[in-house]
């Protein structure tokens, strides 16, 4: 599974060139500054503080109704970003609403994926390996979830001015994103990027930002 942001690529770009600031905000394969308001640091303080709670960003537990749980979850977190976006509607050209379109849209992607999968794998009755594979395929793919959700928060923390989010040991990482997780930017897209300013970086697809 890899995760494809090729629109949200190109309303980031646009918040580039409309926006800067002193707070330098990184996703998957691009840089930009921003200057959030009162409003948007609130909000994002908000979706770090609802957010923290839900095991499923940070549980290894394997289990069948573990499956179960962590979509409740998903759809749990869905709802609180909906709310968000609802609070941020005068500002949807702005960094804060931006992450959560790209927390959503991983998860959308997610679930997808996820659908895909099991509907393409014919399980037979009582092949228990047929059903292990579904599973682990699953939590395979819930782990560059929640390393995506997690790189979404932390950019959120620095938009907020709060500590980075306390992440469970085995999702660290040094990089700020698990680029290869994600599909490289059209073409036509980096050549569009790498012709504005300083406040709009690419970046080349590798283990980190």
């Amino acid at each position: 599974m890899k995760f494809s942001f090729d629109a949200l690529l190109t309303k980031a770009s646009r918040l580039a060139k409309k926006h800067g600031g002193d707070i330098t905000v990184n996703l998957p394969f691009l840089s930009f500054s921003v200057a959030p308001d009162d409003i948007e640091r609130r909000v994002a303080r908000e979706i770090l503080i609802r957010l923290a709670d839900k095991r499923v960003l940070s549980s290894k537990e394997c289990c069948d109704n573990c499956i179960d749980n962590s979509l409740a979850s998903l759809q749990e977190i869905r709802s609180v970003l909906v709310e968000k976006q609802v609070e941020l509607s005068a500002l949807n050209d702005g960094s804060v609403f931006l992450l959560t379109e790209y927390i959503a849209e991983g998860i959308r992607q997610f679930l997808t994926a996820t659908e895909h999968h099991a509907r393409e794998v014919i399980l037979r009755s009582g092949d228990s390996s047929r059903e292990m594979f579904v599973r682990e395929n699953y939590f395979q793919a819930l782990e560059l979830l929640r390393f995506h959700i997690h790189s979404c928060l932390f950019q959120l923390s620095k938009v907020a001015g709060v500590e980075t989010p306390r992440v469970a040991a085995y999702l660290r990482s040094e990089a700020e994103w698990h680029q290869v997780a994600y599909t490289p930017p059209a073409p036509l897209l980096v050549a569009e990027a790498m012709g504005y300013d300083d406040s709009f970086k690419t970046t080349r697809p590798s283990g980190s930002i």
